[in-house]
């Protein structure tokens, strides 16, 4: 058996009890997602369901670093129209402001699953539309698959319309 000096027990009981809280803090820091790039949608590996609610953006452009993400996304209206919003989340769970479609007007949050490997982004878009308000609420599920290469995105609404469910899957440009 080898004896210790009290300094020395001491020393290696703080280490001993620093070495996991440290191990952790890296692991969450180093272990998200990174959903950088550009983004193709693929509609033959999406899932849309029926009915004219198709939310899906045609294209995305997604800027992220270790506190906030940017979301470009640039759909196409029935009528060939090209438009694209903008969401500016950050990740430390304060709401963020953005329109949405037309006048309305988007509230959003961005949260980490525990592991890192999940984006789930909440939002609130209200507005009028033909004199007649109205509440969707909706949650995102983003995953990466196929070594980053893949983006796919399990997409719920609620409104007075009903419940949506989704997935849109993008390829990385």
């Amino acid at each position: 058996m080898i004896a210790l000096s009290k300094s020395r027990k001491s020393l290696l009981g703080t280490l001993l009890i620093a070495l996991p809280v440290i191990c952790s803090a890296f692991t969450l820091v180093v272990a998200n997602a990174d959903f950088k790039g550009e983004w193709n949608f693929n509609e033959a590996k999406s899932k849309l369901g029926e009915g004219r609610f198709r939310m899906a953006a045609q294209s995305l452009k997604v800027a992220q670093d270790a506190s906030s993400i940017t979301i470009d996304r640039t759909s196409t209206s029935p009528q060939g129209q090209s438009f694209t919003s903008t969401d500016k989340l950050t990740f430390d769970g304060k709401e963020a402001e953005s329109t949405a479609f037309g006048n309305s007007k988007k509230k959003a949050t961005a949260s980490w699953s525990s592991d890192g490997s999940a984006l789930t982004i909440h939002a609130t878009i209200s507005g009028e539309r033909n004199g007649q308000a109205f509440e969707i609420k909706t949650t995102e599920v983003w995953k990466l698959a196929d070594d980053g290469k893949t983006l796919s995105i399990d997409y719920t609404s609620e409104s007075q319309r009903g419940t949506v469910n989704q997935t849109f899957v993008y390829d990385k440009k």
